[in-house]
């Protein structure tokens, strides 16, 4: 076998493995006469150099195999397969002429269970039946590789060419598949969910704070209350509102990144569908599991990230040798966060996340078959799990977490001397469940401004029967009687206020003042 035969032998097994097997050419050398290939068809993946060296002595084979270890590591790395079995296939004119056996491993399987094992494989003209047959049975191939007779040398020639060209261009087109992936469509519509994300906030400080709860219920943040009073639409409209500047600027540049990610792989409408399901199932989680007031886009956010998931089940190589591990750290931290910091609305977070991958499912990624059993199946789940959390949203029993809010904004009320909205919205938070002792004392302070003393009693007392220990209602207590001038009673209660506070000097002072009237 000469050297163009051997050559001829080289090209024609990459030929095989690339343009008829499917298999990805990694990298091929300068000098053509080492490539390295990723056979990802089917798991356990594994990598297969072949190389095209004349081998006169069994240290030169050795050499060989040393250069391929080290080489390994690096192509594992690269390619994201740290654990993958590595096959050395050298293409030889002949076998070395001294004793060379001992330096490899025979041409059989890997060992059961094995992983990050190198087999070293030496093709010869005269071994190269003996070895493609049990070869393409061990690699599942849909045929054994086939090498066309001996050619004159001009013959020879022309078929090199043209197998080169056939190489290079079903590698090239793998290549541009693949990008071709990732910008399917432009990302117009995530400019133009930031312009109004960004535009609603610049409204909403223009009328009042992003930090306000009472600017942010007006606006259409996700508040249960009136969620179950009938206005269902805040499911959507909490997706365009944030809680201050730095929630703005974290959830744009997320959606900046992963919604501009997710809308160049799946095109503008699949997009819009994905990222509306998604906020709407973070929305209704929220809902289910929260009854805190919340906004934001997190949960469609999430949806995106639900996106890339289901992208990654359907393309696994490819997610993981791109953006795969980036985007499963950033996840699991902004999880993990979520359960570890009280203020972050996990519910949402989680439920958009399950909701874009659904959602994903459903709508299916471009130019892929269409199967309608798979994507009826995933809109049902995902509509019957958007009805499961409804239901349960409306259907559970309150415990007045949800009805905090008033009581936040009646202080609110309060603070600025409109005493008349205060009380309204007090008791809008008694009435919803929020029986705290604050509660209680606010709604009495409101009667007591305006000199409605009997009834800023009674409210005092109900403070204390939630909580006897409560020292300021005593205290508010003693001011009333003594405003009624019973004085003995006001003393009785401005005592107990000092037992509960003993360093508390103004309640020592009104103690004082009462006895000094009673003198």
């Amino acid at each position: 076998m000469n050297r163009v035969t051997q050559e001829l032998r080289f090209w024609e097994l990459l030929y095989h493995l690339v343009n008829k097997e499917g298999m990805r050419l990694v990298h091929l050398s300068k000098n053509r006469d080492e490539a390295w290939i990723e056979d990802d068809r089917q798991e356990p993946y594994q990598i297969i150099r072949v190389v095209l060296r004349d081998l006169d002595w069994a240290r030169e084979f050795r050499e060989e195999v040393e250069k391929a270890e080290k080489r390994a590591k690096e192509v594992r790395r690269h390619l994201g397969l740290r654990q993958a079995n590595v096959v050395n296939l050298i293409v030889s004119l002949y076998e070395p002429v001294d004793s060379w056996e001992s330096e490899a491993d025979r041409p059989l399987p890997f060992t059961a269970g094995g992983k990050k094992q190198l087999r070293t494989i030496l093709m010869t003209e005269g071994n190269k039946e003996e070895i493609m047959f049990p070869m393409a049975t061990e690699w599942a191939l849909n045929e054994t590789p086939s090498f066309v007779p001996l050619h004159t040398a001009e013959e020879s020639e022309g078929l090199l060419r043209t197998l080169r060209n056939e190489v290079r261009r079903a590698a090239d087109k793998r290549t541009e598949d693949e990008r071709n992936l990732f910008l399917y469509g432009k990302p117009v519509l995530t400019f133009i969910l930031l312009f109004s994300i960004v535009g609603m906030y610049m409204l909403v400080e223009q009328e009042g704070s992003t930090t306000d709860i009472r600017t942010l219920i007006d606006f259409g943040a996700k508040f249960n209350p009136l969620i179950l009073e009938g206005e269902w639409w805040r499911f959507f409209s909490a997706m365009f509102l944030h809680i201050g500047f730095l929630h703005l600027i974290m959830n744009s540049l997320a959606l900046f990144y992963l919604g501009g990610a997710v809308e160049r792989i799946y095109g503008t409408v699949r997009f819009f569908l994905i990222y509306f399901i998604a906020g709407l199932s973070g929305s209704v989680a929220s809902f289910a599991f929260n009854e805190q007031v919340s906004a934001g886009a997190s949960g469609a956010i999430f949806g995106c990230f639900g996106a890339l998931l289901y992208f990654g089940v359907q393309h696994r190589r490819l997610f993981f040798r791109t953006m795969g591990m980036s985007v499963l750290v950033i996840l699991g931290i902004n999880l993990t966060l979520g359960f570890v910091v009280p203020m972050i609305d996990n519910g949402a977070h989680i439920g958009g996340l399950v909701g874009g991958f659904l959602a994903s499912a459903a709508v299916n990624l471009p130019r892929t078959p269409f199967r309608p059993a798979r994507r009826l199946f995933a809109f049902a789940v995902t509509a019957a799990g958007i009805a499961g959390l409804l239901f349960y949203g409306y259907s559970k029993p309150q415990d007045g977490t949800g009805y905090l809010a008033y009581a936040q904004i009646g202080q609110e009320y309060y603070q600025e001397e409109d005493y008349q909205e205060a009380r309204r919205y007090l008791t809008l938070a008694a009435e919803g469940g929020a029986e705290t002792p604050e509660v209680w004392f606010l709604l009495g302070n409101t009667y007591a401004m305006e000199g409605e003393y009997e009834e800023a009693g009674d409210y005092y007392y109900a403070a204390l029967d939630l909580d006897e220990g409560f020292g300021p209602a005593h205290y508010n207590l003693a001011l009333v009687y003594l405003e009624k001038g019973d004085l003995d009673t006001a003393r009785d209660s401005a005592e107990r206020a000092i037992e509960l506070e003993p360093d508390n000097d103004q309640f020592r002072e009104l103690t004082e003042e009462i006895e000094r009237r009673m003198d």
